[in-house]
């Protein structure tokens, strides 16, 4: 989680503060950073601070922290240095003299109003104000403060009695009685103190900051405050964000009864309706990013800009959130500040925000694309828009949309890409794209492509990072589309296309793979012939490359004389290998082909003679039979002839 920035003062602003304070505040130099580290008793921070004003006040500090978890006491350590010039702060050498010495007693009174407030919960186990120099002009002085306990607690207990605190501070009433405070009221600062303890128990409960850094600064040459923050976490922080932000939200509305009376009833009710929405809402906040910038108008103003970038809002009703921008941009109107409203998705379904022309009439955005549109924060007539949950034709949550212009052959085509990446660039490439996407380490990316189907000229592969990767795809009347998965990380993604090689060989049945026939000329000058016997089985082997990759998972159909015969699918390597039986005498044309989606792509044939041994073939054999009969009846002839030959010489 990042924030940085700078925040200047609103037009005009300076102007209503008195002359000499204003010089004062040109001349202020402020800065406070530390370092956070988790430790097994909770976050631990180390930080410095400087406040310098010239020949005024110097203060340099420095401080420790740590927020206890579980049976550990939270503390605070600090330790500053402070040189103070007397006639520019209307003192004199024995008011800080004074100053020093009386302030043992100043430290009893605290002391013992602290633990008082929190009923013990919080210690203050030293504070010091010890004189290093007292000078004739200036003195330098320590300060040394530590303190110790629950802090948590002790703000609960503090809130609780603050009923009680308020009711001595006010004068009494006739008759000297101290005015009793409303039950509601002390019933409102227990229900904060309530939720001051939720705070603590769950502050930790989802994610922890392991590791992060904060700087701050005030330049008065410039008047511009600037903050710089990085904190990484471990855990879920969507949901601890969600749960403390809930707790917070809580929180205000018992602080909203205190105020009712004040703020009118109306916008009492106005205030408790969005907070309710906000304690209803679900956000994510991990890869979100605060900015805060200042900036000259052409009038010469300063404008302050405030961003939260890539926070994630889910209302519980979107009805209720369109009610709350419209009362806001009626309410405290801000043209500099812009809203921008994305249709939201979930892989299956999407979300589409309506915009009709009588809102358009009456305001229109600033920029608009098929998913997105921005507005001016001014007089949005936001009541009126109409939400349309469709089937999400994407397959892809919560997706950014881009519409890309590549040129291919000299053709400007328009790709699609939807997806929950960061898309860093798309550079066209010879035969497809490459794409540079970013995101949360460690979450899952997915991205759906769509590609006119005139700009590719053969299959559609994947790779990420050189590496093939496994890609759906389908298609429409015009348009292929492809979706991907993968892991986040800055990744290098390429969509690539170009006509398939098809390799295709024949062999006798168990023939070793080296003694495989294929075409010994390419493009069909000349075709190999294996010569085998009809009834036996011949070998078919072959792979399928685009692009020197082999594509793992595609269905093959061999065929003969051009009609298919078997499937098979490539392994992992591309190839495949099967055997299909020749009936019959003759010549075979075997083949290959494989199909994307609407397109079709062939091998080089390969011929396969068929002969019958002489001695199997039927008209011999019957030939054979006929002679074979023949002979027999001519045998039996002469065999008979000579029989009544002998018997009539008898």
């Amino acid at each position: 989680m990042r924030c940085r920035g700078e925040i200047g003062p609103e037009p005009g602003g300076l102007e209503d503060l008195p002359e000499e304070f204003r010089g004062r505040l040109g001349e202020l130099k402020l800065s406070i950073g530390y370092v956070e580290k988790f430790t097994r008793s909770g976050p631990a921070y180390d930080g410095v601070f400087t406040i310098f004003v010239p020949e005024t006040l110097h203060i340099n500090g420095s401080f420790k922290a740590l927020d206890g978890i579980g049976p550990m006491e939270s503390s605070l350590r600090l330790h500053a240095n402070i040189t103070l010039w007397y006639s520019e702060l209307n003192m004199t050498r024995a008011d800080v003299e004074q100053l020093v010495k009386q302030f043992p007693s100043v430290k009893g009174f605290v002391v013992a109003l602290i633990e008082k407030l929190t009923e013990g919960e919080v210690r203050i186990s030293d504070l010091a104000l010890k004189p290093v120099e007292i000078g004739d002009e200036r003195a330098e002085l320590k300060l040394l403060f530590e303190s110790r306990g629950d802090f948590y607690e002790g703000l609960a207990r503090f809130v609780e009695k603050l009923p009680e605190f308020l009711k001595y501070t006010k004068p009494p009433i006739e008759g000297g009685f101290k005015p009793e405070i409303p039950p509601e009221v002390a019933e409102a600062f227990r229900g904060i103190a309530k939720y001051v303890r939720e705070l603590r128990d769950v502050r930790y409960e989802y994610a922890v900051p392991m590791s992060g850094n904060f700087s701050a600064s005030w330049n008065g040459v410039d008047t511009i405050f600037r903050i710089n923050s990085s904190t990484i976490y471990k855990g879920d922080l969507d949901k601890q964000f969600t749960e403390i932000l809930r707790i917070e939200c809580r929180m205000l509305e018992e602080v909203l009864r205190l105020m009712s009376r004040e703020v009118g009833e109306e916008q009492a009710e106005t205030m408790e309706k969005i907070l309710d929405l906000a304690i209803k809402s679900e956000y994510r906040f991990s890869e979100s990013g605060f900015k805060v910038s200042t900036k000259m108008n052409e009038l010469g103003e300063t404008v302050t800009e405030l961003r939260f970038r890539d926070l994630w809002v889910k209302p519980e009703d979107l009805k209720e959130l369109f009610w709350m921008i419209e009362y806001i941009s009626r309410v405290s109107p801000q043209e500099d500040l812009h809203l921008t409203m994305e249709s939201g998705a979930t892989q299956d379904k999407l979300t589409l925000i309506k915009i009709s022309p009588e809102i358009l009439s009456a305001a229109k955005p600033i920029r608009e694309t098929r998913y997105s549109s921005t507005w001016k924060l001014f007089n949005l007539p936001f009541r009126k828009l109409e939400v349309e949950v469709s089937e999400n034709p994407w397959r892809v949550a919560d997706l950014n949309y881009t519409e890309y212009r590549a040129e291919f052959k000299g053709v400007e085509h328009v790709i699609e890409v939807a997806s929950n990446s960061t898309i860093a660039s798309i550079k066209p490439l010879t035969n497809g794209l490459e794409i540079l996407v970013s995101g949360r380490a460690g979450r899952l990316g997915a991205m759906n492509l769509t590609i006119p189907k005139n700009a590719v000229d053969g299959a559609i592969v994947a790779a990420m990072d050189g590496r093939p990767l496994k890609a759906r795809m389908g298609m429409s009347e015009d348009r292929y589309w492809i979706y991907l998965t993968y892991i986040h990380s800055l990744r290098k993604i390429r969509i690539l296309w170009a006509k398939p090689e098809i390799t295709i060989m024949v062999a006798e049945r168990g023939k070793p793979a080296s003694q495989l026939e294929g075409p010994k000329v390419c493009h069909g000058a000349s075709i190999a012939e294996l010569t085998i016997r009809a009834g036996e089985e011949v070998e078919v082997l072959g792979w399928i490359t685009v692009l020197g990759r082999p594509l793992e998972g595609v269905k093959v159909d061999i065929l003969l004389d051009g009609v298919p015969v078997k499937s098979i699918t490539t392994s992992a390597n591309g190839s495949f290998r099967m055997p299909i039986k020749l009936e019959g005498e003759k010549t075979y044309e075997i083949n290959a082909r494989c199909k994307f989606l609407d397109r079709e792509f062939y091998g080089e044939p390969v011929k396969v003679r068929t002969y019958i041994p002489i001695y199997q073939k039927p008209l011999l054999v019957m030939m054979i039979a006929v002679v074979a009969v023949v002979a027999m009846i001519a045998v039996l002839i002469i065999w008979r002839t000579r029989r009544i030959l002998s018997q009539i010489k008898a």
